[in-house]
């Protein structure tokens, strides 16, 4: 019994490890020499397919962890680092003190698209209500999401 329980681990781990280095192996080559060249010094690089045509690499880079969103020719669409509420601007920091007064604030993340452009994204929870919401970096809200319907939206997918 112990042989069938330790073998059928072992087949586990081995298929496990098989499927990611096939997802690994479907990222094309020009897209991770984009990714290396624009981050020579990232570390610990896991790749997946975030939809077709656009792959997702998670990394370190001193010490940080961060994510970026790379296009088949290796083209950087999009980079996400987590941030402390701290590391906020100002103006974010105001219209939460207005409008979301009294929510506790987590998984705060700064992204920047191809242009730079930056914009903060975070969990809002306050009781029961459970929000993701996001700023550009004059303070306006760009999205407000129910993190409850989001939920819903894709079980019923």
């Amino acid at each position: 019994m112990k042989k069938l329980l330790m073998s059928i681990a072992c087949l586990a781990f081995v298929v496990a490890v098989s499927a990611q280095k096939s997802k690994e192996a479907k990222i094309p080559a020009e897209a991770k020499a984009g990714f290396a060249a624009k981050y020579p010094a990232a570390q610990k690089t896991k790749w997946s397919i975030e939809k077709p045509g656009e792959f997702e690499v998670d990394f370190v880079l001193n010490k940080v962890e961060q994510s970026a969103l790379v296009d088949p020719k290796g083209n950087i669409l999009e980079t996400e680092i987590e941030i402390k509420e701290s590391g906020l601007p100002q103006a974010v920091k105001a219209t939460i003190a207005k409008d979301f007064a009294g929510y506790k604030l987590d998984e705060i993340e700064q992204s920047k698209d191809a242009k730079g452009v930056a914009s903060f994204e975070m969990q809002a929870a306050k009781g029961k209500d459970k929000l993701e919401i996001s700023f550009d970096s004059n303070g306006k809200l760009l999205a407000k999401e129910s993190m409850k319907e989001e939920k819903e939206g894709k079980e019923g997918k």
